[in-house]
C-alpha cells in the first residue's frame, strides 16, 4: 500500500512538473516563440498548485540561411537600389535562461481548471557576419528594419529579455487524454534599437493562442503522445513600417515513462521530441520602391514564408530533489531561416500551499 502511495504522489509530481515547458521566452531563433520550449509531455496543464521552473538552452546556427539585405549598383551615376539575399552566410550563438512561473486554480471555466503563468527570460546572443536576431532591411539613405545590415564582425549583447504573461491557462483532465488551450502575449520589454543589427528585444508586441492534448496508450499512462501548436500573431514594428507575418509553432513527443524503485530517482521518462514552424501570412511592409530590382526585393521580402523543422532525443528524471529535463534538437528542411542545433536543460520545483 505504502508503495502504491509513493507511485501516486511521483506520478503527481511528474504532471505538475512537465506542463511549465509550455512557456516561452521573447528571444528566439525563428520568432517569438522559441521553438523547443514544450519538451516531454507539455501537452497538460500543471496541476493545482503553484510551480517554479528554470530553463537553460543554447541554440547554434552558421553558415547560409540568413537574411542579408542591402544597395546595389544599378543604373548610371552610381544610382544603387534595394537588393535582398535570403541565403547570406554568417553564425548566430543565443543563450536564453528562463525563469517561469505558474499557478493552476480549482477554479473552474467550462469544465476546466483556469491557471495563468508569467515567464521573465535573460538572454545573451553572439553574431558573426550577416547574422542578426530579426530580419533586417537596409535601403538607399534609409535604414528599415524587418536592425544595420549587410556582414560585420562580432557582436555580443546580453540582457533581459521579452516577457511572456499568459492570463488564459485552461486544462481538462480525462482518464486517457489531457488537453489545454492557453492565451497569452509577449511584452516588448527587452532593449530595442532600430538602427541596430542585433537586439536582444524584438521591438513589438505579439499575441499567442495555444492548444495542446497528450494521448496515453495504455491504462497506466506509461506511453504518451504529445502535440502542441501555437498561433502567433504580431503587431506593428517600433519605428519601423513593417508587421512581420503570423507563424505556427508546433511542437511533439512521443515517450515511455518508467517507475523506478529508488528513494531518489522516483521516475524516467525516455522519448523523441521535435518541433516544426510554419508562416502563414506574409510580412506587411510600407514602402514603395521606384525601380523594378526594388520592387522584385521586396516583394520576395513579403511574400517569403519561413519554415523549420527538428528532432532529437529527450529524457527527464524525477527526483527527490526535482525534476530535470534534457533534450537536443536538430534542424532540418529550414527555408528562409537559419538551420542549426539546440540544447535544453530545465529544473523543476513547486507544491501545493492549500487545501491537501
Amino acid at each position: 500500500m505504502k508503495r502504491r502511495i509513493n507511485k501516486i504522489v511521483a506520478a503527481a509530481m511528474l504532471c505538475l512538473a512537465l506542463s511549465l515547458l509550455k512557456t516561452p521566452p521573447a528571444q528566439a531563433q525563428h520568432g517569438d516563440w522559441l521553438l523547443g520550449t514544450d519538451g516531454l509531455l507539455s501537452g497538460q496543464q500543471t496541476p493545482e498548485g503553484i510551480f517554479y521552473q528554470n530553463v537553460w538552452s543554447w541554440y547554434h546556427a552558421s553558415g547560409g540561411g540568413f537574411l542579408q539585405t542591402g544597395n546595389l549598383k544599378c543604373g548610371p551615376r552610381g544610382r544603387v537600389c534595394l537588393s535582398v539575399n535570403a541565403s547570406a552566410n554568417g553564425s548566430l550563438d543565443i543563450f536564453v535562461d528562463q525563469n517561469a512561473i505558474a499557478v493552476t486554480t480549482p477554479f473552474k471555466i467550462f469544465g476546466a481548471n483556469y491557471g495563468f503563468a508569467v515567464d521573465v527570460p535573460f538572454a545573451i546572443i553572439d553574431a558573426n557576419g550577416a547574422a542578426t536576431g530579426e530580419p533586417v532591411l537596409n535601403l538607399p539613405r534609409q535604414s528599415f528594419s524587418l536592425g544595420a545590415t549587410g556582414t560585420s564582425g562580432e557582436t555580443t549583447k546580453g540582457s533581459i529579455t521579452n516577457i511572456y504573461v499568459q492570463p488564459i491557462d485552461l486544462g481538462w483532465h480525462f482518464r486517457q487524454l489531457e488537453a489545454i488551450a492557453t492565451g497569452g502575449f509577449f511584452v516588448p520589454s527587452g532593449p530595442y534599437n532600430s538602427n541596430a543589427r542585433v537586439n536582444i528585444g524584438f521591438g513589438h508586441w505579439s499575441g499567442e493562442l495555444g492548444l495542446g492534448g497528450i494521448a496515453y496508450a495504455d491504462p497506466d499512462r506509461t506511453w504518451a503522445l504529445s502535440l502542441f501548436a501555437h498561433y502567433i500573431l504580431y503587431a506593428s514594428q517600433m519605428g519601423r513600417n513593417y508587421t512581420l507575418g503570423d507563424q505556427v509553432p508546433f511542437e511533439w513527443a512521443a515517450s515511455k515513462t518508467f517507475t523506478l524503485h529508488s528513494d531518489i530517482l522516483k521516475q524516467l521518462t525516455l522519448g523523441a521530441v521535435g518541433y516544426a514552424q510554419w508562416q502563414t501570412t506574409d510580412n506587411q511592409i510600407d514602402l514603395n520602391p521606384s525601380t523594378s530590382l526594388g520592387q522584385s526585393a521586396l516583394s520576395t521580402l513579403e511574400h517569403t514564408h519561413m519554415h523549420i523543422y527538428a528532432a532529437g532525443p529527450g529524457i527527464q528524471m524525477l527526483t527527490k530533489f526535482g525534476l530535470f529535463d534534457l533534450r537536443y534538437y536538430d534542424e532540418f528542411g529550414a527555408k528562409a531561416t537559419p538551420s542549426g542545433q539546440q540544447l535544453m536543460f530545465s529544473v523543476a520545483l513547486g507544491g501545493k500551499p492549500w487545501g491537501k
